[in-house]
């Protein structure tokens, strides 16, 4: 009898010791975090080459700045399911009017230049977008427009990106984030910036960039006097880069840029950025020419900017009218928007300022 007591504590204990070891087993399961949440959601390359991250399907990861749908969103959702990318559209709070004002009213009594109502209201839209970049833990964000146009062959220009900005900023090879973060701002999408023969950058081959003769815009001369035809450089922001149509910020960047965002005083978003990188006070680095550009849908239709209706530029006609007219997108070759909408290409006629 004693001993059948004993025999069946021993196998309680034993079946006790099991239960434990599950439940801490399934604690420590619990605590990890999965594929689809958590930081390790927010490092989709850890098992692909750099080159290969920067080129998923969503190039790190990629933020669209919008109001909600429209034809830039229905547009830019038909080019990314053309070239397989994926965008995110966090929602955007409707910022109070006293505040629009409050913020474009920064700075005026130092003598200050300040944005104008439509331009404030771009600039804290932009500020709001940093601040969820920064909620999310996101190792790397890229942030454009909803408006944004980019080259049907952007995955291919991107993986060359991937290596010139690795290469240019020392970036380890057990690094495996798609640019390195030795940087603040990645300027992707921009209307210009200024190269000379001897600024500095890695100068690389890419044959989808734009032609030179087709450029359009004032830094046309500094790409056919310094720049070899066919080729990009990755170079530090140089004279007046500005416009925001595509740009990339990472974990180490994030808040820095957006202390200096939130300080208003400037003309627009765009300018305080571009004085920010030409006086150290951000590391910008620029892809020049650039690979993203907006889209324009035709004037003669009516077409006007929701910031320069904002600033008070006059009214734009109904949004509907600009679904089936093909409008124009600058310096890029074969525009992933009118591929997909009109299966054509719609380069913006060239010019130089």
């Amino acid at each position: 009898m004693y001993q059948h007591q004993e025999a069946r504590r021993g196998i309680w204990t034993q079946y006790r010791a099991y239960i434990i070891l599950a439940i801490l087993v399934t604690s420590i399961i619990a605590l990890l975090p999965s594929s689809s949440s958590g930081r390790f959601s927010n490092r989709p390359w850890r098992s692909s080459s750099p080159r290969e991250a920067a080129a998923n399907s969503t190039l790190g990861k990629i933020l669209a700045l919008s109001t909600g749908p429209s034809w830039r969103t229905r547009g830019l959702n038909t080019a990314a399911k053309l070239v397989g990318l994926e965008f995110a559209y966090p929602p955007q709070p409707r910022n109070p009017l006293e505040l629009i004002e409050a913020f474009s009213g920064m700075g005026k009594d130092q003598g200050k230049t300040t944005p104008a109502h439509g331009s404030a209201t771009a600039w804290l839209a932009h500020v709001d977008l940093l601040k969820h970049v920064i909620a999310s833990d996101l190792e790397t964000a890229l942030i454009v427009e909803d408006d944004v146009d980019f080259d049907v062959h952007l995955k291919d220009q991107i993986r060359l990106v991937s290596d010139n900005v690795r290469a240019y900023t020392n970036v380890s090879e057990t690094d495996g984030t798609p640019y390195g973060t030795n940087w603040d701002i990645l300027w992707l999408g921009h209307c210009g910036t200024a190269v000379e023969k001897d600024t500095p950058g890695p100068r690389y081959l890419d044959t989808t960039r734009c032609k030179t003769d087709l450029y359009s815009g004032w830094s046309k001369h500094f790409l056919r006097d310094n720049l070899e035809e066919d080729h990009r450089i990755v170079q530090w922001a140089g004279f007046m880069t500005v416009r925001t149509f595509g740009f990339g910020v990472n974990r180490q960047s994030a808040q820095k840029v957006l202390d200096i965002a939130a300080r208003g005083g400037d003309e627009a978003y765009d300018v305080a950025f571009s004085h920010a990188c030409a006086s150290g006070a951000l590391r910008c680095l620029v892809v020049n020419p650039q690979i993203m550009n907006h889209y324009e849908p035709s004037k003669d239709a009516g077409y006007l900017s929701p910031v320069h209706v904002g600033d008070g530029q006059g009214e734009a006609a109904d949004d509907s009218r600009f679904e089936k007219i093909m409008g124009t997108t600058g310096n890029i070759m074969q525009s992933s928007r009118c591929k997909s909408l009109f299966d054509d290409v719609c380069m913006r006629p060239p010019s130089e300022i």
